[in-house]
């Protein structure tokens, strides 16, 4: 099996930055294996991976494979390990956490991006199998995941699940989807920072994912650009620290910007990714926490 950086509907591993998954505050700079796996639990009329998402055809993978794989490209400076992705890792869970030993025992981190099958029951019975999450919210409101044709509670089943891994010390980020300029969109993104500044922490990073099929989901301007960074303007006024428009490549808002300065720490239009102005996971300028895992390889 060939690692190359390349990918197909059907969920062929490739190489990626760990920032394309997207993780912002995660091993920085480094590059993941991404794996992923078919099936969805919703139904997305804006879905990117529509063959990966509702192909039923499923080989699962080879923990022996996966680890051989891991071996190869352990040795390459910046790899941190894998990520599942998809798709829904959880409808395959059993294969996900028998691989995941393998990378762990090879000395190598776990991620999976869940657009809301994993649970905090699975994450419980799994202790030790995920080092960080990336948990997907199509909105944020019940009747926006009806009309996704998911069965109820996904959402609140997302939120225990988040605030579960927060509780476990699993390094967690969050990603919007933001399908339409409208107020209804704006009312459940407020609903969502309430609910950071409430019941999680305002440094955790969020991601606002841009839908926009025409643009092949890579947004760098249009018209609901303006919408986009009001939101993000929105967040910084309630002093959530960290929103970025992460599909929105080259723009200013994907940069790390320390919450009490306002100096750019983390400057992502460099590669490779460079922090100059970081220091022990702090802002080189004031010293405020920015709430990174660093690669303690990275200089």
């Amino acid at each position: 099996m060939r690692f190359d950086r390349f990918s197909s509907p059907l969920g062929q591993p490739y190489l990626s930055e760990i920032e394309e998954v997207p993780l912002y505050h995660y091993l920085l700079g480094d590059s993941v294996l991404v794996l992923q796996v078919p099936g969805c639990l919703l139904r997305c009329p804006y879905c990117d991976r529509p063959l990966l998402a509702h192909s039923p055809d499923w080989s699962p993978y080879d923990p022996d494979r996966i680890a051989d794989a891991v071996e190869q490209l352990g040795s390459e400076p910046g790899f941190a390990g894998v990520v599942w992705s998809g798709g829904e890792p959880s409808l395959h869970w059993d294969n996900v956490v028998e691989c995941s030993r393998k990378v762990h025992e090879a000395g190598k981190k776990v991620v999976v991006a869940t657009n809301g099958g994993l649970t905090a029951d699975f994450l419980r019975d799994s202790s030790g199998t995920v080092d960080a999450l990336l948990v997907r919210f199509k909105g944020f409101a019940d009747e926006t995941y009806r009309t996704l044709g998911n069965s109820a509670g996904i959402l609140e089943n997302s939120r225990a699940l988040v605030e579960s891994a927060i509780d476990a010390g699993i390094h967690v980020e969050l990603m919007l989807d933001i399908a339409r300029n409208t107020p209804a969109q704006e009312q459940e993104f407020s609903a969502m920072l309430a609910w950071i500044v409430q019941d999680l922490r305002r440094g955790i990073p969020l991601h606002l994912r841009a839908i926009a099929p025409e643009h092949g989901f890579t947004i760098r301007h249009g018209p609901g650009m303006p919408f986009l960074e009001n939101l993000v303007e929105s967040a910084r006024r309630q002093h959530v620290g960290f929103v970025y428009l992460s599909n929105c490549h080259g723009h200013f808002f994907n940069n790390t910007m320390c919450p009490n300065c306002y100096s750019v720490v983390v400057d992502r239009t460099t590669r490779p990714l460079e922090l100059p102005f970081v220091t022990d996971g702090k802002c080189g300028h004031c010293g405020t926490d920015l709430g990174l895992t660093l690669d303690k390889e990275m200089p």
